[in-house]
């Protein structure tokens, strides 16, 4: 234990180096000057953001891009609409096949039942 004060005692001018200049980075970090400066070169900052993204989209490249993004949605709506017209068209084909049997089904049980009634009369 008596080597741990010996060893606290050694230390105490580092540490307290440390902490003062803690106190000073963050006394300047906090002073009006730096605030202002910082602020100032963030306001800058996105100012040339802005006028980079206004340039951007002023651009052929940009132009081409949203030129191929309307033109996949076109086609992709495109598609959607023949698959959707393909699945209609389909479900009216089965619709159809089903009628036709159900009918077909129909016709048969009732030329059975009229034949039986011919053979019983």
């Amino acid at each position: 234990m008596h080597d741990a004060a010996i060893f606290q005692t050694a230390l105490q001018p580092l540490t307290k180096l440390a902490q003062s200049n803690m106190d000073l980075l963050t006394k300047f970090a906090a002073s009006p000057a730096v605030t202002s400066l910082a602020i100032h070169d963030a306001q800058k900052l996105f100012q040339q953001a802005q006028d980079s993204a206004m340039k951007l989209a002023q651009s052929s490249a940009f132009s081409g891009l949203m030129q191929g993004f309307i033109q996949n949605y076109t086609e992709f709506l495109a598609e959607m609409s023949h698959s959707a017209s393909a699945m209609v068209s389909q479900g009216q084909a089965a619709f159809m096949q089903q009628a036709n049997e159900a009918t077909s089904t129909v016709v048969e049980v009732t030329q059975s039942s009229a034949r039986r009634l011919r053979h019983a009369a």
